[in-house]
C-alpha cells in the first residue's frame, strides 16, 4: 500500500501559485520517483501575512520570512520569494529581492529600460524556505532568459510580462501561458519555482521534520 502524500502548509497570499500547483500536482513527476508531485505532497495554501528584511539575497530574505512564517502557523511550512539576477551581476543577486519594490514602483517598459543600462540577459531565481520548527532550509531554482523590452502576455503575474525564457522563440512567460492559460504547462515545465519547490520535495522525502531537539 503506497503511503498518503505528505501535508505541507504553502504561506502564500498567490492565487496564480494556487492555480500552478493545481496544474503541477497532476502534470508534473518529481525526478526519480516516478511520481506525480500531487502523489507525494498535498500541499495546503494559508494565506499568511509573513515579513521579511529587503536585500538582495533571496535565500537570507527567505530564512527570516519563513521564521516569520512558522511563528503564526506553528507547524512545518514553506514560502517562497523569487526575483531577477542580471548576468554578469550574480555575485551581487542584483537586483534579487529588490526585484518586486522596482517592479511594483515602476512600469515595465520603465523596469526593463532601467536594467537595460546594464544588460538584457537574466536568470529568474525562485528560493523556498522550509522551516520545520527547529531547523530552516532554502532550496533554489534558475532559468536563464532574456528581458523583453515591453510587457507581452496578459497573465499579469509579477513579471512574467518581460521574461523569456530561453529555448522559447523570444516569448515571455505570459505569451508562453496565452490568454486561455491552455500553456500553462509548457511555462511550469521550466519555472524557476518548480525547481526550487522540487528541490524541497526531494529533501522533505528523505528527511523527517525534527520537530524536537535531540536529547
Amino acid at each position: 500500500m503506497s503511503s498518503p502524500p505528505i501535508q505541507i502548509v504553502y504561506c502564500s497570499w498567490s492565487n496564480y501559485k494556487k492555480e500552478e500547483w493545481a496544474l503541477a500536482k497532476d502534470a508534473i513527476e518529481l525526478d526519480a520517483t516516478g511520481k506525480k508531485l500531487g502523489e507525494l505532497f498535498d500541499i495546503r495554501f494559508r494565506r499568511v501575512a509573513t515579513t521579511e528584511p529587503l536585500l538582495c539575497d533571496l535565500e537570507a530574505m527567505v530564512k527570516f520570512k519563513v521564521e516569520s512564517a512558522y511563528r503564526q502557523v506553528q507547524v512545518p511550512c514553506i514560502v517562497e520569494h523569487a526575483g531577477l539576477i542580471l548576468e554578469g551581476l550574480e555575485d551581487k543577486s542584483f537586483p534579487g529581492g529588490l526585484t518586486q519594490p522596482m517592479w511594483d514602483s515602476l512600469a515595465p517598459e520603465q523596469f526593463v529600460a532601467a536594467c537595460s543600462t546594464l544588460t538584457s540577459r537574466a536568470v529568474a531565481r525562485a528560493v523556498v524556505g522550509y522551516c520545520d520548527g527547529l531547523n530552516v532550509h532554502t532550496f533554489v531554482g534558475e532559468t536563464r532568459g532574456t528581458l523583453s523590452r515591453s510587457a507581452r502576455g496578459t497573465r499579469e503575474f509579477y513579471w512574467d510580462t518581460i521574461f523569456c525564457p530561453d529555448g522559447f522563440g523570444d516569448r515571455t512567460y505570459a505569451e508562453i501561458v496565452k490568454a486561455d492559460h491552455s500553456g500553462l504547462g509548457e511555462k511550469l515545465a521550466v519555472s524557476q519555482s518548480i525547481k526550487a519547490l522540487k528541490a524541497f520535495m526531494l529533501h522533505r522525502l528523505a528527511a523527517e521534520p525534527s520537530l524536537f531537539p535531540a536529547l
